[in-house]
C-alpha cells in the first residue's frame, strides 16, 4: 500500500514521464516575459572578474600580435561605442601604417560599475612601421576598457586613451 502511494505520487509529480498533475495557469508569454526580467547580461555583469577582464585584454593582445585588424574590431560592440566608426577609421589607419605589433599588460583593476565591468591596465604598446628607415613607435598608456555582456561574451563598448591606435 505504501509503495502504491510512492507510485501514485511520482506519477504525480512527472517522475515517471506522465504529465504532472498540477499546471501553471501562467500563460506561456507571461513566462517568457519573466526570464526576459532576469536576462544573463544582468547576471553576467554582476560577476565580473580579474579573468574577464584578462580574457579580453588577452584577446586584444592576440588580435594585434597576429596583425589582425577584424579580429580586434570583432572585440568592440559597435552598437554600443559611441563614434565607433571615427574609431573603426583610426584603427583601420593603424594597421596601415604597422605592420608588426608586441603588446605586454598588466590589470591593475577590475571592477562593476552598475551594468557594466571596468579594467584598468598597465599596457605596453611597440609597432613596426610599414618603411622599415623609421624607428619602432613605443606607446605606454593607463588603458581604461569598458566592457558590457552581450549574451556571449564581453564587449569593449569604450576605451581610453583612445590616441592608442593613433
Amino acid at each position: 500500500m505504501i509503495r502504491d502511494r510512492v507510485v501514485l505520487f511520482a506519477i504525480g509529480a512527472g517522475l515517471f514521464g506522465a504529465s504532472p498533475a498540477i499546471r501553471s495557469n501562467v500563460p506561456p508569454q507571461q513566462k517568457s516575459d519573466q526570464k526576459a526580467e532576469n536576462p544573463r547580461d544582468q547576471r553576467e555583469a554582476a560577476n565580473f572578474s580579474d579573468a574577464d577582464a584578462a580574457r579580453v585584454l588577452d584577446g586584444l593582445r592576440q588580435a594585434l600580435e597576429s596583425n589582425n585588424e577584424r579580429r580586434l574590431l570583432k572585440l568592440f560592440d559597435a552598437a554600443r561605442m559611441p563614434d565607433y566608426p571615427v574609431f573603426r577609421g583610426q584603427v583601420a589607419q593603424f594597421f596601415d601604417e604597422y605592420e608588426a605589433f608586441q603588446v605586454h599588460y598588466q590589470i591593475t583593476q577590475a571592477s562593476t560599475e552598475g551594468r557594466v565591468g571596468v579594467a584598468m591596465a598597465d599596457f605596453e604598446l611597440e609597432a613596426t612601421p610599414n618603411r622599415g628607415s623609421t624607428p619602432n613607435v613605443r606607446r605606454d598608456v593607463q588603458l581604461r576598457l569598458v566592457m558590457a555582456w552581450d549574451g556571449k561574451q564581453w564587449r569593449i563598448v569604450d576605451l581610453a586613451p583612445r590616441s592608442l591606435f593613433r
